[in-house]
């Protein structure tokens, strides 16, 4: 086969469709800057002493590092997550001036480190995660 060959699976036993994770994060908050501080809908996850974190909320929070490796005649295949999200989705429905911020403060920690000089644009595989509950 020639590449790039595009690799699809599923989880079983992740409840990112149960009411209270799909209800906790800001869609605006991704998108525009001057809604930072639009938390409402973000519990459990939605402020720190320092301020509101950006990005807020459970689904945010939900990223993990999943596993997994490809061999074809004894060689391991090289997998690149890069560049996986839809275009449409990092010019329209994420922010470009949009900054990671308090994400990594506090008593809790994310479920990444998202650098704060990178927009949540930026990033693909948390785009992709977002995606999934929109």
């Amino acid at each position: 086969m020639k590449g790039p060959i595009f690799i699809y699976y599923q989880l079983e036993n992740f409840y990112q469709n149960h009411r209270r994770y799909v209800k906790s994060r800001s869609d605006k908050q991704l998108k525009y800057k001057a809604d930072a501080d639009d938390t409402g809908s973000c519990s459990p996850e939605a402020n720190t002493d320092k301020g509101p974190i950006v990005p807020c909320g459970l689904v945010a929070w939900s990223l993990f590092n999943d596993t997994y490796k490809f061999v074809m005649q004894n060689k391991a295949v090289d997998v690149s997550k890069k560049n996986i999200a839809w275009e449409s989705d990092r010019n329209h429905k994420f922010g470009s001036d949009v900054y990671p911020q308090n994400f990594q403060s506090g008593g809790l920690i994310g479920g990444a480190n998202l650098e704060t000089s990178k927009p949540v644009s930026k990033p693909s595989l948390f785009i992709t995660i977002q995606d999934v509950t929109s």
